[in-house]
């Protein structure tokens, strides 16, 4: 296996890259959480089904994720009633 000068990197490059990706992740998060609020205010039978009616058609990962979120909201939901 041969090196090549673009994969040697010094500590402080590798520590950029990480800071990078930890950056990026926390932003990952907060935007996550900022979706969670927004969907928090589904809660009405009506307004679920709607929402999810609404993206039938989408195979996104981002309508999964809304998916997601909003089934674990009912859930909670129910169970809290």
């Amino acid at each position: 296996m041969t090196t090549t000068a673009k994969s040697i990197r010094t500590p402080a490059q590798v520590l950029a890259v990480l800071r990078d990706e930890l950056r990026e992740r926390r932003q990952a998060r907060v935007e996550l959480r900022a979706l969670e609020r927004e969907l928090a205010h589904y809660t009405s039978p009506n307004d679920v089904d709607d929402l999810l009616a609404s993206l039938r058609d989408q195979d996104s990962e981002a309508a999964e994720q809304i998916r997601g979120i909003v089934s674990r909201n009912v859930r909670e939901h129910r169970m809290a009633s």
